[in-house]
């Protein structure tokens, strides 16, 4: 009976002192990366140094700085979710603190600060964001164990979503998505009448009746931007509902098949408002309006296909198979 009720005591709870030891781990882990979380915009009445040292984070200025990486800030808050989502069977978890968390927190530190030296910048200044999640695996690992990190992963593995690809990876990945858009765009719409259509790398060149003009498709359509966000969403999608590891495996590789196929959508449909239409339906408010359509067309598509995974296999209960009429053959 004692020991059925230590085994209790040491289980999550979200007490006063539990509130307490949560509340300075998490000032303690915003302070040290603060240099990538700083969310705290220009204030002219504070000194140059102060401004400096509280000025807007490198991963936040990704998210704001350009609209490919717009979703960040909700990334987060989706992973937030995700720990709510679990928070009773992380609760049921018994609180198993290892060592193991120590060597994973002070590697990731020390391999981040090493990151802001002069050498360090060139070596693993990209890795910054992906070192300080690699310190909050620790940090939950050293407080809470490894039977938490069985529901914890995947809210920290969901954050990766919110990080901006390096420069060079990015433009690698764009500049293939841009030509396979207009390629495809171009192939679908040489089969209307009357009108003349070539492809020039990502540059659509059309000809209708007295209509003539080019079309390019820009980094914004070229299915990065729609590609993370879909897979993110696709990802969700396979986590938030109780599913077979199969069916979540399958989802999450379906991830980059219907982003691309819902981004080919979008390219064609905006070729086709230009061409036959108003360029005006093809770019700005109503530009965005398509893109919000295709994201509840991926939804669709992720829901469907899971739909076909729950009903791929009907399972008969033994309770069913007695009401079942034997054959003629059986019967004495």
């Amino acid at each position: 009976m004692d020991r059925a009720a230590a085994s209790l005591n040491w289980r999550i709870s979200f007490d006063r002192t539990a509130q307490i030891k949560a509340g300075i781990v998490t000032v303690l882990f915003i302070v040290l990366f603060w240099n990538q979380i700083g969310f705290i915009p220009e204030l002219s009445f504070l000194p140059a140094s102060v401004q400096s040292f509280l000025g807007i984070g490198s991963l936040v200025r990704g998210w704001t700085g350009s609209a490919d990486w717009s979703h960040g800030p909700l990334i987060p808050i989706f992973s937030a979710y995700l720990v709510y989502m679990r928070w009773d069977q992380i609760r049921r978890c018994p609180i198993e603190g290892t060592w193991v968390g120590v060597p994973v927190i002070l590697l990731s530190f020390l391999l981040y600060v090493y990151s802001m030296t002069e050498w360090g910048v060139i070596l693993l200044g990209r890795a910054q964001p992906y070192l300080m999640l690699l310190c909050l695996a620790g940090v939950v690992i050293l407080l809470c164990g490894l039977p938490v990190m069985r529901f914890a992963w995947l809210p920290i593995a969901y954050l990766l979503f919110a990080i901006p690809l390096p420069k060079g990876i990015y433009f690698a990945l764009t500049n293939p998505l841009r030509e396979l858009a207009a390629r495809v765009a171009t192939s679908l719409l040489s089969f209307v009448p009357d009108l003349s259509i070539e492809r020039f790398s990502s540059i659509i060149e059309y000809s209708y009746g007295s209509t003539s003009g080019m079309i390019g498709v820009a980094d914004a359509c070229s299915g990065m931007r729609s590609t993370i966000t879909l897979c993110a969403l696709g990802v969700a999608v396979a986590f938030l509902a109780e599913r077979p590891l199969w069916h979540r495996v399958v989802l999450v590789l379906m991830c980059i098949p219907i982003a691309t196929f819902c981004n080919m959508i979008r390219v064609v449909i905006t070729c086709w408002l230009h061409i036959f239409v108003d360029p005006k339906y093809a770019e700005g408010n109503y530009h965005m309006m398509l893109g919000f359509a295709v994201l509840l067309l991926a939804f669709g598509l992720f829901n469907g296909v899971g739909w076909i995974l729950a009903n791929l296999f009907v399972t008969v209960e033994e309770d069913d198979l007695d009401d079942v009429p034997q054959a003629a053959g059986g019967r004495e």
